[in-house]
């Protein structure tokens, strides 16, 4: 259906985001992906993103641009009901079709028109698609995106029996509200108003539920987030509370929207793709042409009996090659090992300097930079206390110090550059690996990626470059309990006998749902 090479690029606005994932496919195996992050304001593409896209496109001929509805307002309606009037309808599976207004569907498409759009799909598809692939009975399954919540209920053969859309606060509702304090506590509400909402929206959907038929038991229920809101502790509450198994686990949306476009499901888009360009029959016929005139040429001017010589010589001549056996070079790579106790010494004096009276809420670190975010009582123990520790690894160290209010904790933002004892550049041989493993393909170095950390760990692949070795940069995203599981985390690594090594940026943030630490992931290997 496709050519040998194609791309496909998925571009998701949220509220004031745009995130654009590539994916790049030769004979429909994935070669590169890559992702970037813009800020959006306006309701139509600006000008210096769309450059930027359409310079990827021009590099492949067959070039696929997804989306989601930038307001999903959709409705689903059976197969068998008319279609509702000034209303775009697209198949979901073999019972529904999701039903759009043509003004929602012109302003997603009209979004794109610097750089064009060949599928546009609902969130309802996408929450389709993950029951397909995760087939469930007596479910409520419920797909959290992009501030709405959508709710499918199946019965016993895995139907769609009920179906529901809900909008959820966004956060910039709350910081309009005038509960609104600061960053810190605005967040903090927000998390609590939110969890509060979707307890509610289980309460209601299964009461509506219930209200309408008593054939169907709702045994499970499964939430699906693409951004992390909801505690461990919240979700087991809210399983006690309604005495019905719930799950809460992450799902790629950027990952499903490339399923629907890439395969046969790219027929459910409310739009047809664009036309590509194709290959001129007449190059086809020319390179014909081409290649029987060098062989005619060739044998008109060349004896058989020379061919003959000649190919005896091209024997000859591989034979010898394969008697000079060359010796096996080094292959060598940025030693992981090194590279992780590195970063592991310096988390931890870190975490040393903090005396028992500062709180320590958010930890950045750069390859030449250290930013804490603190709580302390006095500001004399940044003086006696925090400035010389940080004098002893950095030249430069300074505190800024946050309005001050009547509450005696003090807010602080800790920072110091201009790192004393720099990072080595150390080489290892890894020849012995790679004699027996050849080069691994980003899928397969994703897929072993996530094994080394926890369930709960989000791995995104963000670029690849080439210097003296590939190396494939992932952004790793985990929440821990507590700091050893992060020497854990590097201890796990350094066992690896691949090159993989934690780099910068490192962030720590203290949440609810415990420690959040986010940091670049590097695999090397040869090219």
């Amino acid at each position: 259906m496709f050519a040998k090479e194609s791309l496909y690029i998925n571009a998701i606005k949220y509220k004031t985001q745009l995130k654009i994932n590539y994916k790049k496919l030769s004979n429909n195996d994935i070669v590169e992906t890559n992702s970037s992050t813009f800020v959006v304001k306006d309701d139509i593409l600006g000008r210096d993103i769309a450059t930027k896209i359409n310079a990827q496109q021009e590099e492949t001929e067959n070039s696929f641009i997804s989306t989601l509805l930038l307001q999903d307002e959709t409705r689903l309606i059976k197969k068998n009901q008319p279609k509702p009037k000034d209303y775009v309808v697209s198949p979901l599976n073999d019972e529904y079709n999701i039903a759009v207004s043509k003004n929602t569907l012109f302003e997603s498409k009209n979004f794109f028109e610097k750089c064009g759009i060949d599928y546009i799909f609902s969130a309802y598809h996408i929450l389709n698609l993950h029951i397909e692939q995760n087939p469930c009975q007596n479910n409520l399954v419920i797909l959290l995106f992009n501030n709405q919540a959508f709710c499918f209920i199946l019965n016993s053969k895995g139907e769609i029996i009920f179906n529901k859309r809900v909008d959820v606060t966004a956060f910039e509702e709350i910081k309009q509200s005038e509960f609104y304090e600061n960053e810190i506590m605005g967040q903090k509400l927000y998390d609590e108003v939110y969890a509060l909402e979707i307890y509610e929206l289980i309460k209601n959907t299964i009461e509506e539920f219930y209200s309408i038929t008593k054939n169907v038991f709702i045994e499970k229920i499964s939430i699906l987030y693409n951004l992390k809101l909801i505690s461990e502790e919240q979700i087991q509450q809210m399983s006690d509370d309604f005495m019905i198994e719930l799950s809460y686990h992450p799902i790629s949306v950027d990952e499903e929207l490339f399923q629907l476009s890439k395969d046969s499901h790219g027929s459910k888009s409310f739009i047809k793709p664009r036309v590509k360009p194709k290959s001129s029959l007449k190059t086809f016929f020319i390179s014909i042409v081409m290649i029987a005139l060098i062989l005619g040429v060739g044998y008109y001017f060349l004896p058989v009996k020379e061919l003959y010589n000649q190919i005896s010589k091209i024997n000859i001549h591989e034979n010898t090659k394969e008697q000079n056996v060359p010796t096996i070079k080094p292959i060598n790579l940025p030693d992981h090992i090194e590279k992780n106790s590195y970063v592991e010494t310096r988390v931890l004096k870190a975490l040393e300097l903090i005396p028992y009276d500062v709180v320590l809420n958010e930890l950045s670190l750069e390859r030449n930079y250290l930013k804490m975010d603190i709580n302390l009582l006095n500001k004399d123990t940044y003086i006696k206390i925090l400035q010389p520790e940080l004098l002893k690894s950095y030249n430069i160290s300074q505190i800024e110090f946050k309005e001050e209010n009547k509450s005696p904790i003090l807010e602080a933002t800790l920072s110091a550059e201009g790192l004393k004892e720099k990072e080595k550049v150390i080489l290892k041989d890894y020849k012995d690996i790679y004699i027996q493993n050849e080069f691994m393909p980003i899928i397969r170095v994703t897929e072993q990626i996530k094994i080394l950390f926890p369930e709960n760990a989000i791995v995104t692949f963000k670029s690849s470059f080439k210097s003296e070795v590939v190396t494939f940069n992932y952004l790793v995203n985990v929440v821990i309990q507590k700091p050893l599981e992060f020497f854990e985390l590097i201890n796990r690594l350094n066992n690896e006998l691949y090159s993989i090594n934690i780099s910068y940026p490192i962030n720590f943030i203290k949440t609810e749902a415990g420690i959040e630490v986010e940091f670049i992931l590097q695999f090397h290997q040869p090219k």
